[in-house]
């Protein structure tokens, strides 16, 4: 029995490398994703995460020693990059080309208390980002007004930061490197699928059966090469996002506290995906409405799910609907390990999940599917 499921996995294998066109796409795409996108998404994590210096264009109209003071304030502060205002471009065009985020600009009579300092902001600013830019600018000109050295330090006293460790939102890579594996995984259902039909509408699979063998060893013959593919596939992602996209983003790719936790999860994730990868060949007719079928079913598990879209900036109704994804689930258990340093016991449930997900697919495709 042993020897006649290997002969099916090498059939199988064969076959698979004689179409040139899939195992590229299965290997070339998720790394392209994982590429652009961390690339894409830098931006908007490092907001999150470091917090982004904000572009200021300072015109000190005073040149009086407070107004220099604050000036020389603005300029120096580690969260402002002061930048010079473009020549023969008002304000509207600076803020629409990007150039700058906020105007500063101190006027004449500022130190004798005649004339406030303006600030002018890019209209299409975050609102929370906005106030927290107002409110530096507004501390750095107590601290002229007032004659303070450094009002932190006064107020240290009555304010102090007490901020857990951030394990709640992931970096870029900690985000697309498994979203985009699970991508890559769950897309294996369409060769998959694709396969399967026309082995059995040209007459492949009968024929299979004249020999003495049973359903579920041909079954299991079509799976495993996927499943193995599935795990190739994650490794790959694994080493890309771990040695090669450092090189290209300054967010590290963190292992978190427990690697060994990978295992389980990739080993649950890619039954799923076969799991699914059959019930797409069950519920199909033909070839070309099994790719369709399964197209469509992964985009959205990956968009519902959390993949296209980081599940931490969707809103409270997307996120609860999200849990009907697999990809969530699978996600999250990465997430788990990449992020928030859990134990097994918590990723455990999620796990669960994706198994009766797997199991469920197996059940329906073996009611459904019929070989002869």
């Amino acid at each position: 029995m042993f020897r006649k499921l290997i002969e099916l996995i090498r059939k199988e294998m064969l076959i698979l490398l004689r179409e040139r066109q899939t195992i590229p796409v299965l290997f070339i795409m998720p790394v392209a994703l994982i590429f652009f996108l961390s690339l894409a998404l830098q931006g908007a994590y490092q907001d999150k995460l470091t917090g982004r210096q904000v572009l200021l264009i300072i015109e000190n109209a005073a040149h009086t020693p407070k107004a220099n003071l604050l000036e020389s304030k603005l300029s120096v502060n580690k969260m402002i990059q002061r930048v010079d205002r473009p020549r023969d471009m008002d304000n509207d065009r600076i803020f629409e080309d990007g150039r700058a985020q906020t105007l500063v600009i101190i006027p004449k009579g500022f130190d004798e208390g005649k004339k406030p300092v303006e600030l002018y902001f890019n209209p299409a600013m975050d609102f929370g980002y906005k106030i927290a830019v107002r409110s530096l600018i507004t501390s750095l000109t107590v601290e002229v007004v007032m004659g303070i050295d450094n009002l932190e330090n006064v107020v240290a006293n009555f304010i102090i930061e007490k901020t857990k460790p951030n394990k709640m939102i992931p970096g870029p890579l900690q985000h697309t490197v498994p979203a985009y594996a699970i991508f890559a995984m769950f897309f294996i259902a369409i060769p998959m699928s694709i396969g399967f039909l026309r082995e059995k509408n040209d007459g492949t699979l009968q024929r299979l059966f004249t020999y003495p063998i049973g359903s579920n060893l041909v079954i299991l013959g079509k799976l495993i090469p996927y499943y193995l593919i599935n795990l190739i596939q994650f490794a790959l992602m694994f080493i890309v996002g771990i040695y090669i996209m450092p090189l290209f983003i300054k967010f590290p790719f963190s292992l978190g506290a427990h690697p060994w936790h990978l295992i389980p999860i990739t080993l649950v994730v890619a039954a799923a995906s076969t799991g699914f990868g059959l019930l797409v060949a069950a519920l199909a007719r033909a070839p070309e409405q099994s790719s369709a079928l399964a197209a469509t079913g992964i985009i959205l598990m990956a968009v519902s799910g959390g993949i296209m879209v980081p599940h931490v900036i969707m809103p409270f109704a997307m996120k609860k609907l999200a849990m009907i994804s697999p990809m969530f689930w699978a996600h999250q258990a990465y997430l788990d390990v990449f992020v928030r340093d859990a134990n097994f016991s918590m990723i455990l449930p999620k796990l669960t999940i994706l198994t009766i997900f797997s199991l469920i697919c197996l059940y329906i495709a073996g009611r459904k599917v019929k070989w002869m």
